[in-house]
């Protein structure tokens, strides 16, 4: 008896096992446990103390299943003779894992500063907003068509949540 096809066998079913552990999949045929279902998720978050005595506002809403980012980003300076600039960064949530997502740079002039605002408000839309989270989403379904099976996955399922931080921009 040949064991080469017992090899090829144990070898799919191992990769079908970590697969469905890796997307949550309790049995055959099962849909994950806690596959994303939203079509849009928004998150927002304040920040009074930012890069000393900044005030950065930002809103970020996420559609999974175009991978787009939309941002608006509010900042206010306190100071006389310096700007305060922020970069808003999404990070996309999965089941286990994390991706970075876009950047949004936002920046409000001086007080003393006649060129700009003290507050500034700006609105960004991003595409292709998490191309980690995408090759994820491809390796999991080339996984699934090396077995036979339908490239079914989509980001709309890998992803769980959405955060936003604020960091200082130079």
């Amino acid at each position: 008896m040949n064991a080469a096809p017992a090899r090829v066998t144990r070898a799919a079913v191992t990769a079908f096992t970590m697969l469905a552990a890796s997307l949550g999949v309790v049995a055959l045929g099962a849909t994950p446990a806690a596959a994303g279902t939203q079509d849009k998720y928004t998150v927002s978050k304040s920040s009074s103390s930012f890069d000393g005595g900044c005030v950065a506002e930002s809103t970020v809403s996420y559609w999974p299943g175009t991978d787009t980012a939309t941002f608006t980003t509010t900042v206010r300076n306190p100071y006389l003779f310096a700007a305060c600039r922020v970069n808003t960064r999404l990070f996309v949530q999965g089941t286990s894992t994390q991706w970075n997502s876009a950047v949004h740079y936002t920046m409000a002039c001086a007080i003393t500063d006649t060129t700009c605002s003290s507050t500034q408000t700006t609105t960004g839309t991003y595409s292709s907003a998490t191309p980690s989270l995408t090759a994820y989403v491809d390796s999991v379904n080339d996984a699934l068509e090396a077995m036979g099976m339908p490239r079914s996955f989509t980001r709309k399922q890998a992803v769980e949540s959405i955060s936003i931080e604020f960091s200082k921009a130079g």
